[in-house]
């Protein structure tokens, strides 16, 4: 078992793995990585050579399920540390197993596929570094923008609800659960865009937090007629203007439409964030 005093060093062995598979910033910050290796119930592993913590994983409860994390230091693979990891942490789940990755490997795939693990969920994440020049996209004719505010946010979750209801696994967020998930401490309300047609209907958004486009969307009268790519551009400017020189995001692997929207933006691919489940 691994004792509090060593988050730290899962803390390291968890960015060399970012370093390496690459992966959102994100889940290389203390309190991303302290999420899933801390808390009630949760069941820590490690595995040491002379001393030097080079994989580590962690089971916790969560809801009806066991969600469960690992990581192999990119120096100490194919020694068969991460199977004994996950035959460790399986072992210690009571009910439903979840394992979560945010980048998910050929040799992790493979890993999971053996235990009899299926995978639930699988996004793309895509980042645009400094070196590819902004794009100017020009809004369709009729169509106007306004920057999220207090008097705004309903108007942007019609437009959230019209734009997703029909993609697969729309929960149904009421205004407030949406909010509630959106705004954060890094939430850009400047770079989060809402479109509304000639009537002043809403028809598009995009929202943004620092260094991340969160979401974006138009209702399914407006796809395909460039709305979707003027706003992602207006939001992209107005992000690299405020200093993010590199911007990320992640499209789910059933979404092809946005995946190709994004890379007509210059985006590239880094990494695949993945769930695999086994009941």
């Amino acid at each position: 078992m691994l004792p509090d005093s060593e988050l730290g060093a899962v803390l390291g062995v968890v960015r060399r793995c970012l370093a390496a598979d690459g992966g959102l910033p994100v889940t290389g910050e203390p309190s991303f990585v302290n999420r899933r290796y801390d808390g009630p119930g949760t069941v820590r592993i490690g595995a040491y050579e002379q001393g030097r913590l080079v994989a580590c994983g962690a089971a916790r409860p969560y809801a009806h399920r066991w969600s469960l994390v690992g990581a192999v230091d990119p120096d100490f693979r194919g020694r068969g540390l991460g199977g004994e990891l996950l035959d460790r942490l399986m072992t210690a789940a009571e009910t439903v197993v979840q394992v979560e990755t945010e980048a998910l490997t050929p040799a992790a795939e493979e890993l999971f596929h053996a235990r009899g693990l299926r995978q639930v969920f699988a996004e793309d994440v895509f980042r645009l570094g400094p070196e590819v020049p902004p794009e100017q996209a020009a809004l369709p004719d009729g169509i106007r923008v306004e920057e999220w505010g207090e008097e705004t946010r309903g108007a942007f979750c019609q437009a959230y609800c019209a734009s997703f209801a029909d993609r697969p696994g729309y929960p149904g967020l009421t205004l407030e659960q949406w909010v509630s998930w959106l705004v954060e401490d890094d939430f850009r309300p400047d770079a989060s865009l809402l479109a509304r047609d000639a009537a002043g209907a809403p028809v598009g958004f995009v929202v943004c937090a620092e260094g991340f486009l969160v979401q974006l969307g138009a209702v399914p009268a407006w796809r395909r007629r460039g709305l979707g790519r003027a706003l992602a551009a207006a939001a992209l400017a107005r992000l690299r203007a405020a200093g993010d020189a590199e911007v990320f995001l992640d499209v789910n692997v059933n979404n092809p439409a946005s995946a190709a929207l994004f890379r007509g933006l210059g985006f590239t691919g880094v990494s695949r964030r993945a769930r695999f489940e086994r009941r």
